[in-house]
């Protein structure tokens, strides 16, 4: 945590404790604290969206909520952020149960100095990160492993399904021309649309389902996005959608499938202007593009409805949709993820209720000569 900031939300209605606790976080070296407090459950829970928090200093002792029921509040509204409980010297056995419920740690008042204070708190802050990369990935393989299992479910019943189905859409197609009477024609019309448009889908559970045939080229990442918005540039002006892009002008070139990865951000940027306009009839989109570590990161943060910590591990599951009847499919997200994990990539989500939500796109640097020599 060396020349770092770290921001902290107290929530302590001792003005002793919390005048004390905010000394020692003055006198910490090598890091700085910014400290917002808060005497009440109810304040502490205002502030958590408010102040963007990295941990909480919790005493389980307030005037509004007594006990663990305290942390339990307070973990339910910010499960994805680290929790320190603050307990008496008589309330040790409390402070081990709340690890037990959630909290990173807990500290007992009046045995605390700086450096401990200090340490538990980027303790209980590299805990988190770690526990979070752990569900990510078992999130990940968990998603693997269901896909795998579906994508040979598909390739075995889309023959069945396709033949019988292109005979639908054949005939009544010459239904439509033949000299027949108005009514009939426009159920042969109805009959093709419909049937055409179950056509549609499995061709794309088809795409999701069998590996892509990478066809890949010396690619810039941030030309295949600005060809995405363009594409979508009309569309997102009609509906009130406001564009940041945030692009890194060294990100270098790397050898992948242009065509594909401008499909999956279409579908990223589709998806997140179709929840905003679902919620709000407006919204921004931010697009950002970076390199860390020989890791293209491309992001799309929206500041739409947000995602139920519920659906997360759905989200990228094929026809799951919190959406009404005819207002999407659920596979464009799959699509998604296929088209990334083919190019060795991963892509996350992170999102709270009415914060709106980010997915992020992961792809290694693969690098050839001929690609090399114009990154």
């Amino acid at each position: 945590m060396t020349d770092k900031t770290v921001s902290i939300l107290l929530i302590e209605d001792n003005p002793g404790d919390r005048r004390l606790i905010q000394e020692m976080l003055a006198e910490a070296a090598n890091v700085t604290f910014n400290v917002q407090y808060a005497e009440r459950l109810e304040a502490g829970l205002e502030c958590l969206g408010q102040n963007g928090a990295e941990v909480i200093l919790l005493d389980l002792g307030l005037p509004d909520s007594q006990g663990l029921e305290t942390l339990r509040t307070v973990h339910a509204r910010a499960s994805e952020m680290p929790i320190v409980v603050l307990t008496g010297l008589n309330d040790e056995m409390i402070g081990v149960r709340a690890i037990n419920e959630g909290a990173q740690d807990y500290l007992i008042k009046g045995q605390v100095d700086t450096n401990l204070l200090k340490r538990t708190i980027r303790y209980a802050i590299e805990r988190k990160q770690a526990e979070e990369r752990e569900r990510r990935l078992q999130m990940q393989l968990s998603l693997s492993n269901r896909l795998a299992s579906l994508g040979l479910m598909v390739e075995g019943i889309a023959h069945e399904i396709n033949n019988p189905l292109a005979s639908v859409i054949g005939f009544s197609q010459i239904l439509t021309g033949e000299d027949v009477p108005e009514t009939v024609r426009d159920d042969a019309k109805t009959i093709s649309d419909n049937a055409q448009r179950v056509a549609d889908i499995m061709s794309n559970l088809l795409a999701f389902a069998r590996q892509h045939r990478l066809e890949r080229t010396c690619t810039n990442v941030n030309d295949v996005v600005m060809a995405a918005l363009e594409v979508r540039a009309h569309p997102l002006d009609g509906d009130n959608i406001a564009i940041t892009t945030r692009i890194d002008p060294a990100l270098p070139s790397t050898m992948a499938d242009a065509n594909l990865l401008q499909q999956a951000f279409l579908n990223l940027i589709i998806n997140a202007e179709t929840e905003m306009k679902l919620a709000n009839g407006r919204g921004t989109l931010v697009i950002t593009t970076e390199l860390v570590d020989e890791t293209i990161y491309v992001s799309f943060a929206d500041d739409g409805p947000g995602i139920a910590r519920a659906n997360l591990a759905h989200i990228f599951d094929p026809f799951f949709s919190t959406r009404g009847v005819g207002q999407g499919r659920g596979l464009g997200l799959s699509v998604c993820y296929g088209i990334i994990t083919d190019h060795g990539g991963r892509i996350n989500v992170t999102s709270q209720p009415g914060q709106g939500s980010v997915f992020t796109v992961e792809l290694p640097v693969v690098a050839q000569e001929s690609c090399a020599a114009v990154s």
